[in-house]
């Protein structure tokens, strides 16, 4: 099946940054209520989300576990040099007695073979390190630092209770050097840690706004941070688009104006090309590197998983319905 792209120049707004002595509080989206994250020891004890209170008169309802729920979504990742596999499995089949454990699985991706299972305290998305020498893994209010062997190395911590909802990890990505790790959580932050050797420590926190769901993505230099998912706040103004931030400085430098919907989920390719699946209209856009953006092939936004984006120019969409729709930018074909 073949497509037509269409490419046009991408509207955007830059925020001005040439005032470089102000304070990062005064800039759009820096605000600086939420808190700095901060790094816990294998041994310490780390924060407990709190059970959610109802109304009076209330019932809280559980989704009802399933056999056939293997693994949680957003969780498989594969290693950089692709030689195992990462995902984090449900709970469902250890509640009905039906697994002896749950944990973080590894396969050898030549043989299908399981490596090992991971115990890292956390079941959420993940995130390889740039070395393969470790994983990121979300929970809660945590992330939990594990290295390949199954050693637990650290907790990063500092995600706040949101308000009305549970806490959740949404999203977590490494820097391309290895050298940060960003944490999307529920409460409406993004909190970096700097996570070099065998130091941990926060470094700051991005205030993006709260999200039903969000993405993180660093660029192939690590120059510019993606923050993505924002959930939609009024009809008539639209998705809030997607913000590129400078991790180092902390501001978010440029808003990718110009996109409709509700960002579900983007990634960069080996070009610097951001890659976003949007929900209205249902479908892929492309956000070069020179301003320019092009609409790839509808997707299934209401049933939509995750994204893969390739370092050439392979774009894969996985859905809840099973299907995995893969696209080619450069020959248009999927």
């Amino acid at each position: 099946m073949m497509f037509s792209a269409e490419s046009h120049t991408l509207p955007r707004r830059r925020w001005l940054l040439g005032a470089a002595a102000l304070p990062a509080a005064l800039l759009p989206g820096c605000g600086s209520s939420p808190e700095v994250g901060s790094c816990l020891g294998p041994d310490e004890e780390v924060p407990e989300p709190e059970p959610r209170r109802l109304p009076r008169g209330a019932r809280a309802l559980y989704p009802q576990p399933r056999a056939g729920h293997y693994f949680e979504d957003q969780s498989p990742v594969v290693s950089p040099d692709g030689a195992l596999i990462a995902a984090c499995e449900a709970p469902d089949r250890y509640q009905l007695d039906l697994a002896d454990t749950h944990g973080v699985l590894l396969w050898d991706t030549r043989t299908g073979a399981i490596v090992r299972r991971l115990k890292p305290r956390a079941i959420g998305p993940l995130a390889w390190h740039p070395n393969g020498s470790r994983l990121a893994v979300g929970d809660a209010l945590h992330v939990a630092e594990v290295d390949v062997e199954g050693s637990l190395l650290r907790y990063l911590v500092g995600n706040a209770e949101p308000r009305g909802t549970a806490a959740r990890i949404l999203d977590v990505a490494y820097s391309p050097d290895g050298s940060l790790l960003a944490a999307s959580a529920s409460d409406g932050a993004v909190r970096l840690y700097s996570t070099s050797g065998d130091s941990c420590t926060g470094t700051r926190v991005f205030s993006p706004g709260a999200r039903r769901q969000s993405t993180v993505a660093f660029s192939p230099d690590g120059a510019r941070l993606a923050v993505g998912g924002v959930e939609r706040s009024d009809v008539d103004e639209g998705g809030k688009p997607t913000g590129l931030w400078d991790p180092r400085s902390g501001r978010r430098e440029e808003i990718l104006d110009g996109v409709d919907g509700v960002v579900l989920g983007l990634g960069y390719s080996g070009d610097g090309a951001l890659v976003q699946v949007l929900d209205e209209p249902s479908s892929l856009t492309v956000h070069a590197p020179d301003g320019s953006t092009s609409t790839g092939p509808p997707v299934d936004a209401a049933r939509f998983t995750d994204l893969a984006v390739g370092t050439g120019s392979r774009v894969a969409v996985l859905s809840a319905a099973g299907t995995l729709q893969l696209w080619d930018r450069d020959s248009d074909e999927q």
